[in-house]
């Protein structure tokens, strides 16, 4: 094992050991079906605690913006991979292919977004941001941001990189288990 390699595992270690107690997570834990010490210990757990409840931040400061969180996800998509596809967009922002064309439409009538197809598939639709998307954009990014910082604002140093480098690497598991079509 690299000396790189031990750091990561005494760095887990210790994350590990910062877990909050069962006594923590309620009376209930353990109680039916799951054992809590699986979930108070399995990664996706928390992902969805963690992303659920950074959403209903989020939901509450972009609402005198009248931006919903799956309109935030589809802009900042969009800004990172102009020109991207629908289905792309669906893939990058985790939203259904129905319930994103009803988004799509909505920020097209806004004027956040335009929509244009492929030249070399016309089956394809292409996104990009307006000028007032890209503004939007600009104006939630910092409450965005904001957010972030201060939910990893207690975090040792170099932990927040750790997890992306960690959560990166399940993607790429990810990427080896699913079959092509799913992905």
């Amino acid at each position: 094992m690299s000396s790189e390699q031990r750091a990561s595992a005494l760095s887990a270690d210790a994350a590990i050991a910062a877990l909050p107690s069962l006594e923590d997570l309620g009376s209930d834990a353990g109680r039916r079906g799951v054992p809590a010490e699986a979930a108070h210990s399995h990664l996706f757990f928390w992902i969805t605690q963690v992303a659920g409840r950074r959403d209903r931040l989020l939901t509450q400061e972009f609402r005198p913006y009248g931006v919903r969180v799956a309109e935030w996800r589809v802009l900042l998509s969009i800004a990172m991979r102009p020109g991207i596809s629908l289905k792309e967009v669906a893939e990058h922002a985790m939203i259904d292919q129905t319930t994103l064309t009803r988004i799509v439409e909505s920020m097209v009538r806004a004027g956040r977004i335009v929509r244009g197809s492929d030249p070399s598939d016309m089956r394809v639709t292409r996104l990009d941001l307006t000028e007032v998307g890209g503004e939007l954009l600009e104006t939630l990014w910092p409450i965005a941001d904001r957010i972030n910082q201060s939910l990893c604002a207690d975090l040792p140093d170099g932990a927040a990189q750790l997890m992306c480098h960690g959560l990166r690497e399940v993607w790429r598991g990810m990427e080896r288990v699913l079959p092509r079509g799913r992905r």
